[in-house]
């Protein structure tokens, strides 16, 4: 198999949305979970809306690790959206939002009988043990004609941050040791680079298109300064199945809106080359190949 090169980015996908439009997802996400991942949460937004608005795809979606299925509640998408999590509690919140059900993508092919247009993978894929069977199981559940949105981490995303790029540089065995703890915590077994996650794809049923990074040193430089408080709130998540985020609902737009326009400043733009240093994930846009093709 003969591995493609993955081009860079257009210029800005900024233009496909308006600042208003960006403010209005950080308010309603500020008041949903903490604002580190709000920040993640939204830039993936911004890059899907505009591969949604630049290639409209109709026809039934499938969230790969749906979570609560929130993110379907941001931005306004008239299709059918289903979902699936191995979490219990997540796929109870879900069902209030779209279909969803409980499903582990590495042993099953999720809702049997419904062919999917669009398949997104929103950060959920690189904690699937299995990624051959994952992979394989959502190429059957996918029409001819579908397409594959996949976000996942770079090799390096936990090397970014002034204080990890010290440590690189003068402390090496420590920043891998800090690197480790950090992708240990968040259960990634995947950290491949753009190529090796086009071959994985490609031996599994799906043709690549395109991969671009998200990131800048903007929504970076963000992302680790509230990354604190973001694990306490995930911590408290785990007993009580909510993040301490939801009480920011009691407040008016008012109070939120410095920081949902220090989100927005930090998302305005964040398509970014594969290979950018500022690139902490990668969206691969691949589509269904002719089966026994690739």
């Amino acid at each position: 198999m003969t591995l493609r090169p993955v081009p860079n980015p257009p210029a800005s996908f900024s233009e496909e949305l308006t600042d208003d439009e960006i403010l209005r997802w950080a308010l309603a996400y500020l008041r949903h979970a903490p604002l580190s991942l709000s920040l993640r949460e939204i830039n993936r937004l911004v890059a899907f809306q505009a591969f949604q608005a630049r290639s409209p795809k109709q026809g039934p979606v499938l969230d790969v690790g749906c979570g609560d299925g929130f993110w379907w509640t941001v931005r306004e998408d008239d299709r059918e959206i289903y979902g699936i999590d191995i979490s219990a509690s997540e796929i109870a919140q879900a069902k209030q939002r779209i279909h969803a059900a409980i499903t582990d993508v590495s042993r099953e092919t999720p809702f049997r009988g419904t062919k999917f247009e669009e398949i997104i993978g929103n950060c959920s894929l690189e904690h699937v043990p299995d990624i051959d069977a994952a992979l394989s199981n959502l190429r059957r559940a996918a029409s001819p004609t579908a397409r594959l949105l996949m976000f996942v981490p770079t090799p390096r995303w936990a090397y970014q941050g002034n204080t990890q790029k010290l440590l690189l540089k003068y402390a090496p065995r420590i920043a891998m040791s800090v690197s480790g703890a950090l992708n240990g915590f968040f259960q990634h077994w995947h950290l491949y680079d753009a190529k090796v996650w086009q071959r994985l794809l490609e031996q599994n049923g799906w043709r690549v298109e395109t991969t671009v990074g998200l990131g800048s040193a903007r929504s970076e430089f963000l992302f680790r300064a509230f990354m604190p408080p973001a694990f306490v709130e995930f911590v408290v998540k785990k007993v009580t199945g909510f993040y301490p985020s939801r009480l920011a609902r009691l407040l008016p737009d008012v109070a939120l809106k410095p920081f949902a326009k220090l989100v927005r400043w930090a998302v305005s733009d964040p398509i970014v080359a594969a290979d950018s240093p500022h690139a902490y994930e990668y969206l691969i846009v691949a589509h269904a190949a002719p089966h026994g093709q690739s």
